[in-house]
């Protein structure tokens, strides 16, 4: 991996809140992480240190922080695209009541 990321996902902050995390980014949800449990705990806190102190983060910035995880071999390449799969999912959803 470069310097630079290409974009792949939305740069719109969206407001995630520490429930959220919790609730999406689990074993439920993402069946990669089933049996490591470690991992779970391990992401749910990357993600929720990398939001903004209003609790806003972007998909985009979830995407470089799993591939950073990915890259140091804290998670699998099939964890991030889980992970990356249910939260576009779900605040596509959000977002798409919001606006209704």
């Amino acid at each position: 991996m470069g310097w630079f990321t290409s974009v792949q996902y939305s740069m719109k902050e969206h407001p995630l809140t520490e429930f959220e995390v919790k609730k999406y980014v689990t074993y439920l949800h993402v069946t990669t992480l089933e049996h490591h449990p470690d991992r779970e705990k391990m992401v749910q806190e990357a993600i929720l240190a990398r939001r903004h102190s209003d609790g806003k983060i972007s998909l985009q910035q979830i995407y470089e922080l799993l591939t950073h995880m990915k890259d140091t071999n804290q998670i699998t390449k099939y964890d991030r695209e889980g992970i990356m799969k249910v939260l576009k999912n779900y605040l596509s959803t959000r977002t798409q009541v919001a606006t209704s």
